[in-house]
């Protein structure tokens, strides 16, 4: 992940005191958006700070209009009613593109992270020239905003944001997609193109995304889990990588590479991988390799293959042949699991990014191998993602708004 901050805010010396002021309004706005506080009187209990100074702070959110006040709130306690505070829906957006190999999807999203807008433009990746690529990318970025978008203003706007599958080599400077879309993406060229929109730009990796938004998600269902704090979150669609959530927040690393698990090497003698190695994890554990090692066992069954991942899973619970490769898939799924398990303490995994789609004999099929052996994985929570389609583009915009986004500075 990376944040470009427009040059004219500079990159100088910060004071203590504007520092403590801007972590100040932002945990202010942090409560109201969250639903936590909804009144002045909530505020300077939850925060500890005088009523004077949450007052200023809250006025200026009003200014700024991030937050609106709504009149006297319903209390049974006795005396004045609070003035209700809530977050202003409609003052403020997020312009979030997410890039697959397919097309490009853009949402545009209110400060509470509803999508208000959402279109899919399609772009074959695998028909453009490797060296334009980028820029052909960014052009129709561009074309979007200023052309296609109905809601789009960027006076209104907080942020770009841009999720793609691929990282951030940080001293290329270039955000490298070749494994997913062939090409790279040089930051002086979204530096050109947050230039001409007048926007920053918060670019994210697409599992890192997923995982965010399924953290939120959790969060919402049971706010006290601290589970959610750390979980391995894994994406399993034309390759196979995981985004660890440590403390609450996304660990990208030192180099800002970490989750890279499908070059696990599970056969040195294997099958050829595009990284150069042989026997990588994602090799046999992705969508399309499970298809395809299905569809190779039910030709030796004799019966017919499934066509597609949907009817694979819709007729391996009830043909031996296709659940015994059904199985053999969770077996090395599981392989792996256990590897990022024993090197990361964390026991919470989460598996998405289309598996979901083989259902729950799958699941425990993994859940049972990942059992079966010794006593380091003890307690192991295994589920499916439940963040939603939207999980990519809401993850971008919850983890700017909560990691990022500053008011003051």
């Amino acid at each position: 992940m990376k944040y470009l901050p427009q040059d004219k805010f500079g990159s100088g010396h910060t004071g203590y005191q504007q520092q403590v002021k801007e972590a100040n309004i932002k945990r202010i706005f942090d409560l109201v958006r969250s639903g936590k506080c909804k009144s002045r009187a909530e505020i300077v209990r939850h925060m500890n700070l005088s009523a004077t100074s949450v007052s200023v702070l809250v006025e200026e959110l009003a200014t700024r209009k991030l937050i609106d006040e709504t009149g006297p709130a319903q209390t049974s306690l006795p005396g004045r009613r609070p003035i209700s505070l809530r977050l202003n829906k409609s003052a403020h957006h997020l312009a979030v593109f997410s890039v697959k190999p397919e097309g490009v999807r853009f949402a545009l999203l209110s400060l509470e992270c509803r999508i208000l807008e959402d279109k899919f433009f399609p772009l074959d990746c695998h028909t453009l020239d490797e060296a334009t690529a980028g820029d052909t990318y960014i052009e129709l970025f561009d074309d979007i905003l200023r052309n296609q978008s109905r809601r789009f203003n960027p006076s209104r706007a907080v942020m770009i944001g841009v999720c793609f599958p691929g990282i951030y080599i940080e001293q290329d400077h270039l955000f490298h997609t070749e494994t997913a879309l062939g090409f790279s993406l040089t930051e002086e060229s979204i530096r050109r193109f947050q230039q001409r929109v007048g926007l920053s730009v918060f670019l994210f990796n697409s599992t890192r995304s997923m995982a965010y938004a399924e953290k939120k998600y959790l969060d919402t269902v049971d706010p006290d889990a601290p589970e959610t704090r750390n979980m391995i979150f894994v994406e399993i669609r034309r390759g196979i990588r995981c985004s660890f959530i440590t403390n609450g927040d996304i660990y990208p690393g030192p180099f800002n590479v970490s989750g890279e698990i499908g070059h696990f090497t599970i056969d040195y003698r294997g099958r050829p991988c595009t990284c150069g190695n042989r026997g990588c994890l994602e090799r046999y554990v992705n969508l399309n390799a499970i298809l395809d090692d299905a569809r190779q066992g039910a030709r030796i069954a004799g019966i017919e293959p499934p066509e597609t991942l949907e009817a694979l899973a819709r007729r391996y619970p009830d043909e031996p042949a296709l659940l015994a490769s059904v199985q053999q898939s969770a077996q090395l799924l599981a392989f792996g699991l256990y590897s990022v398990m024993c090197s990361s303490g964390m026991r919470r995994i989460v598996l998405g990014g289309g598996i979901e789609v083989m259902g729950d004999i799958f699941l425990r099929e993994v859940y049972h191998a990942l059992c079966s052996r010794t006593s380091l994985i003890r307690h192991v929570d295994l589920t499916y993602a439940q963040a939603g389609p939207d999980a990519e583009i809401l993850g971008v915009a919850e983890h700017y708004l909560d990691k990022v986004f500053t008011i003051t500075m």
